[in-house]
């Protein structure tokens, strides 16, 4: 069985073992990886590679921990000694080359070492996915078939897949990370904490990259049926099929058996991301949302109760205190000058952030009457109107279906683009419609394509009144 471990030297991760100085071998492995990124490959002469190493070195040399052996050695001898230890044939992480033209030594960052110092960049900064785009990239590969009829393969059924699976990979790493932030949030202990943790949460990217997929001036969503829609065609298309399946066969090595049977798993995979599993990840996702504002929400009790409580028992204590005092008549023994030390008969608190602030209650010292003026028929008649009109509901089931009636007119059957949406009434009113509508003995009903109103891209559809549709 073929391991990793066949293509990697034997020491390639003693450096970063917790035997080793990991740290500092980290940190001079990444500096290295930074100094290619101006290099038109990952080829630098060793002479400048040791000076810009040793540079860094005398920069930080009170950050890096370095070996007692190299503290007596100048910070270029330091440099060389790192070089010469990633080079070596054990770690592998760089290579010597030696060029017989110029007679220069060069330092190469092998692919291993790349993908090393990689992993490393990525782990104490991870990079912000743009999901979006995944769907944006599928789409817009299958639509422009003219930039892959030569090899759909390639071109737009290994493209996709890819884009597909980037996508499901992502969303279930947000799915499942987010359990860390509830975690962390249980554990504040106090409001200004517990406000940060909130704040940081509504910024981060997790928000950000969830509200760029469900927004619906986004509306991602109406790609997905498109994308299913082509895959569907090109999978039926016998004369696609079969160029698809050359193309596998020439850029996988494999036989043409098990070309049909990896292009056909390609198709139903992206199918059933798209049409099931998507939508059951974003559901998933939601209800963690939702779960961390209940959990915010239940903290910010707890902590309010717990403060409470505390304030309860030092309220207590000082009770059991001033009796102790009272009966014992240590406020007799007190010395005059030690009497401002303690007032807690004056103040009734120690300080402001201990307990609350009793209050006395005031006493009624004079009796108030108030004058009662009785209604007239008019101011009686004039506040029923007025109860009427906040009672009213202007999206109840009679209305609405006045409503249908007056759009339907003499007709039995209407479309979506019939239908007046262009005001926030209206959609609320065909919304209201919709809910009444079996009950009012209509029936609204989906049909193929969208259609814009206001700042929303909605499904079409037609109203059809099923009394008037019967007796026609």
């Amino acid at each position: 069985m073929f391991s990793a471990f066949d293509v990697i030297p034997n020491n390639f991760f003693n450096p970063l073992s917790s035997s080793s100085n990991y740290r500092t071998n980290a940190a001079m492995l990444k500096f290295i990886y930074e100094q290619y990124d101006n290099e038109i490959s990952y080829r630098i002469k060793r002479n400048v590679l040791r000076d810009e190493l040793a540079y860094f070195i005398s920069d930080h040399s009170d950050e890096l921990a370095l070996d007692g052996d190299n503290m007596s050695k100048s910070y270029q001898d330091m440099a060389s000694d790192y070089l010469r230890k990633f080079a070596g044939r054990d770690v592998g992480w760089l290579e010597e080359e030696f060029d017989e033209t110029t007679f220069d030594k060069y330092i190469i960052m092998t692919e291993q070492g790349v993908m090393l110092a990689e992993l490393l960049v990525r782990l104490e900064h991870p990079e912000r996915e743009e999901l979006s785009s995944y769907m944006y990239n599928i789409y817009n590969t299958l639509l422009n078939r003219e930039q892959w009829n030569g090899d759909p393969y390639v071109g737009a059924l290994k493209n996709a897949y890819k884009n597909a699976k980037a996508l499901s990979k992502s969303l279930k790493k947000m799915s499942t990370y987010i359990r860390k932030t509830i975690e962390k949030l249980m554990k504040e202990i106090s409001y200004e904490s517990l406000t940060e943790n909130i704040i940081a949460y509504c910024d981060g990217d997790f928000i950000k990259e969830y509200s760029r997929l469900t927004k619906p001036q986004n509306n991602i969503h109406i790609y997905r049926g498109k994308i299913i829609t082509m895959l569907e065609q090109m999978q039926n298309d016998g004369e696609m099929y079969e160029l698809i399946t050359i193309g596998c066969v020439n850029e996988e090595d494999i036989e043409e058996w098990e070309a049909n049977e990896k292009i056909d798993l390609m198709f139903d995979t992206i199918k059933k991301f798209l049409k099931d599993d998507y939508l059951k990840i974003i559901a998933d996702i939601k209800h963690k949302l939702n779960l961390y504002i209940t959990m915010a929400l239940g903290r910010l009790r707890y902590l309010k109760n717990h403060e409470v409580d505390m304030r309860g028992n030092v309220e207590k204590t000082l009770k059991y205190m001033l009796d102790m005092m009272n009966e014992t008549g240590m406020k007799d023994e007190l010395p005059d000058e030690m009497g401002e030390l303690i007032r807690i008969n004056q103040n009734k608190y120690i300080d402001l952030q201990s307990i609350r602030m009793p209050q006395n209650r005031k006493k009624v010292r004079q009796r108030s009457v108030t004058q009662i003026e009785p209604l007239t028929q008019e101011d009686l008649e004039n506040q029923r109107k007025l109860q009427e009109r906040e009672a009213r509901n202007p999206y109840s089931k009679e209305i609405t279906k006045k409503y249908l009636e007056t759009l339907l007119g003499k007709r039995h059957e209407i479309s979506s683009n019939e239908v007046p949406l262009d005001k926030k009434e209206d959609l609320l009113m065909i919304l209201s419609a919709a809910a009444y509508a079996q009950e009012n003995g209509f029936k609204i009903e989906p049909e193929d394509g969208y259609f814009e109103a206001g700042n929303m891209i909605l499904k079409s559809f037609k109203i059809t009144d099923d009394i008037k549709k019967t007796e026609f």
